[in-house]
């Protein structure tokens, strides 16, 4: 019986470089959404811009945040390897960082500074989930699990940022704010090396390599050129329009391709990863709107005043890793008791789900809005509270089995290329398409009236949630199309 209860467990023991892959993605996460939160207040404050140039500005520096990790999934895998993509990754975002926090009275470190986490985040956010994928077997029942785990790591990461972010922001100001969230991306280079040994035998082939010093010419000329287009492309962000356009139709020309000289049981695994793309794309368009227009709507139509203190309004920004960090666990071990039953849903299932969850939440605010609010016209935070718990579900039910659903469909010579493509596509592409619809509920300048802007607020998310819904239904019409052709249980 001992043997039976041992073997059973080490049936569903996750691999040791998932200690790697969490604790430097916490470190790494940790600094960039310090800066994510604060981004679209900071520059409000400091720059004075109006709701919509802000929402763009953080659109566009998201969007190209996701874009990167498509080349950083290459490079990762046919250039230098992706223990390196980590290392590299972690210091540029660090650099960054601390950079930012020097960018108060000089603009165009602002713009280097953002350059620089971009190019990081590009050359890190594919490698740990690569690596972690390369430890599974096809089929592995471990692989729900052993990822909705880890993205723990990444809501961990999320959570101390908003805490630390909220907290440090409003008794000593941006500058030590953005220090901070530098020196703890630079903590994830001590766990990189403390870790590194349990990823042994998972890099690429290049990554098992010497580096020649040519290649790391060639990468310091490569980083520095990306900083300069992304600074040129911050600054002008007109021209990100065009720059996105080209990169979506360069990705789907890349995709045909794939799927035309694909073998014909590759051919359909490959459809049916990018519909889960697509659906992906859509799901975040929601998610993104907490850091822009669920983020001002708290600043602004939110009672924040708690037993004499006012909360920092990013400090409501951990609701969603504390939910996270609340109900990973179940939902991991309810896959596992599920799947050892043969009863648990589909990849397909949990993901479309997820978008119908997320355009739910925005009623939440709604009601809140139109039936609730007191007479300075601001609602409670239970509202926002409530917002945050279906915001998390759908986020664990996309974002968590976003590169789970890779690993499951994609050739195994695709990985990396597909996981880039989850970021391209699924986070970059959506990220830039959520400042449009962020843009539904800008504020003029003009308006101070507390009703007016709360009104503004109540339209602009019953819009997204009722969209939201009505294709979540039309997504749930073509998903036994999809599980029938490709093949998915």
């Amino acid at each position: 019986m001992n043997d039976l209860i041992n073997a059973h467990k080490m049936k569903f023991k996750q691999p040791d470089v998932i200690k790697f892959a969490f604790f430097t993605t916490i470190c790494e996460r940790f600094g960039f959404y310090v800066l994510s939160y604060l981004l679209v207040l900071y520059v409000k404050a400091t720059y004075a811009l109006t709701d919509s140039v802000a929402y763009a500005l953080f659109s566009v520096f998201t969007a190209f945040a996701f874009l990167t990790p498509a080349l950083g999934g290459w490079l990762g895998d046919n250039f230098i390897g992706l223990k390196r993509c980590i290392l590299w990754g972690l210091i540029l975002e660090g650099v960054g960082l601390i950079l930012l926090s020097f960018s108060a009275d000089q603009e165009i470190l602002f713009y280097l500074a953002l350059a620089l986490v971009i190019s990081g985040v590009g050359l890190f956010k594919t490698a740990p989930t690569d690596l972690l994928a390369r430890s599974y077997q096809n089929n592995d029942p471990r692989i729900d699990s052993g990822f909705t785990f880890f993205y723990m790591s990444i809501n961990i990461g999320s959570l101390c940022s908003s805490i630390v972010a909220g907290i440090v922001q409003f008794y000593y100001g941006w500058t030590t704010s953005f220090l901070v969230g530098g020196i703890g991306l630079l903590c994830g280079v001590i766990f990189y090396y403390i870790f590194k040994s349990s990823s042994e035998g998972l890099d690429t082939k290049v990554g098992d390599e010497r580096l020649p010093i040519g290649k790391l010419l060639v990468m310091v000329l490569g980083v520095t050129g990306s900083c300069v287009a992304f600074l040129f492309l911050l600054v002008n962000t007109s021209l990100s329009n065009s720059f996105f356009i080209v990169s979506t139709i360069v990705a789907v020309i890349y995709f045909v391709y794939e799927i035309i000289k694909s073998p014909k049981e590759e051919k359909f695994k490959i459809i049916a990863c990018l519909y889960l793309i697509f659906v992906g794309f859509l799901a975040s368009i929601i998610y993104f709107q907490g850091f822009t227009s669920i983020e001002l709507f708290i600043d602004r139509s939110v009672d924040r005043h708690f037993f004499g203190f006012d909360i920092p309004t990013v400090m409501y920004m951990s609701l969603n890793p504390i939910f996270v960090v609340i109900f990973a666990p179940i939902l991991a071990y309810c896959y596992n008791k599920l799947e050892t039953k043969k009863k648990d849903l589909t990849v397909v299932s949990k993901i479309s789900l997820g978008l119908l969850t997320g355009s739910l939440c925005f009623f939440c605010l709604v009601i809140g809005g139109y039936y609730f609010a007191d007479a300075t016209f601001k609602i409670s935070s239970f509202w926002v509270i409530l917002t945050f718990f279906l915001y998390t579900i759908s986020d664990l039910l996309v974002g968590a089995l976003g590169v789970a659903m890779v690993t499951r469909l994609a050739p195994k010579r695709l990985y990396g290329v597909m996981m880039g493509a989850w970021f391209l596509i699924g986070n970059a592409l959506a990220a830039y398409v959520s400042g449009i619809f962020a843009g539904l509920s800008e504020v003029p300048a003009s308006i101070t009236d507390p009703h007016v802007i709360l009104d503004i607020y109540n339209l602009a998310f019953t819009k997204i949630g009722v969209i939201g819904v009505i294709i979540s239904f039309i997504i749930f019409a073509i998903n036994p199309h999809i599980k029938r052709i490709a093949n998915i249980e």
